[in-house]
């Protein structure tokens, strides 16, 4: 058996971004079993390395060569060069450090992430650089995500919002796209050679984007419901998108433990 486990709402509490009950001890016992994982974010407001030690400091122990987010993929999709980028300061940020040059009048791409105070205007930027012509990123396709205890639109609704406005076609960086989860693949085929989507179990509080995309690949499906939702009803899905269903991942791993005692 082996997981890609989603981390926001999944590893780490949406309130206070402190590890959900169980979590440390999920990754302790998948390195114990030696039982091939990826944890896998769209974390885009600091860079893959200092996220990935940032989860670490705060007591989950992730092996290395089983981390990945939209930074680890970038590279391929776009190399450095001038872009619009909207979103977070974080982000911009995140994305300078990587060589990327802001440019609001002739970029190459308009790049767009995770952010709660979008303006009418911002949008409007994005159609006018878009239909002169540069290519539309999205960081990732997160319908919703949580906030302050509200669901605020994630990125992937915004690219529908601006797809519709534009007619551009556009190929997400992150989850849920398919080659984000081949990218995963890939990676976790270094833990286990023989390893395909079918062997493949996610874990996720993103029923719509994580656990649809991953389904969708033939992947095996886990929601847990210490995130986006708190019940099954307003998960967005159908019921046969769901395979199982927890309260959060410590219930998930009584669940695992009892298979490995």
């Amino acid at each position: 058996m082996s997981f890609f486990i989603d981390v926001q709402g999944t590893l780490l509490s949406d309130a206070d971004k402190s590890p959900v009950n169980g979590a440390c001890k999920l990754i302790e016992f998948l390195n114990k079993k030696n039982l091939p994982y990826i944890v896998i974010t769209n974390n885009t407001k600091h860079t893959s390395a200092e996220f990935l030690a940032s989860l670490r400091q705060k007591g989950l122990a992730v092996k290395d060569g089983a981390y990945l987010d939209p930074f680890c993929v970038l590279d391929d999709i776009i190399k450095p060069c001038e872009v619009a980028m909207f979103g977070a300061d974080e982000f911009i940020n995140t994305m300078q450090k990587l060589g990327y040059t802001q440019n609001l009048k002739n970029a190459k791409a308009v790049m767009v992430a995770s952010f709660d105070d979008f303006k009418f205007s911002d949008f409007a930027s994005m159609i006018e650089l878009i239909n002169d012509g540069a290519k539309f990123i999205p960081m990732h396709e997160t319908s919703v995500y949580k906030k302050h205890g509200r669901l605020f639109p994630g990125v992937g609704a915004i690219a529908s919002m601006i797809k519709n406005a534009t007619g551009t076609e556009y190929k997400a960086v992150g989850k849920p796209s398919v080659k984000f989860f081949q990218t995963a693949l890939n990676l976790i085929k270094k833990q286990d050679n023989s390893l395909n989507f079918k062997d493949i179990k996610i874990i996720s509080d993103d029923a719509r984007g994580d656990l649809s995309g991953a389904k969708n690949l033939g992947m095996q499906t886990a929601l847990v419901l210490s995130g986006k939702v708190s019940s099954v009803q307003n998960s967005g899905v159908k019921p046969e998108i769901l395979d199982e269903i927890y309260k959060y991942v410590g219930e998930f791993l009584e669940v695992l433990s009892a298979k490995y005692k």
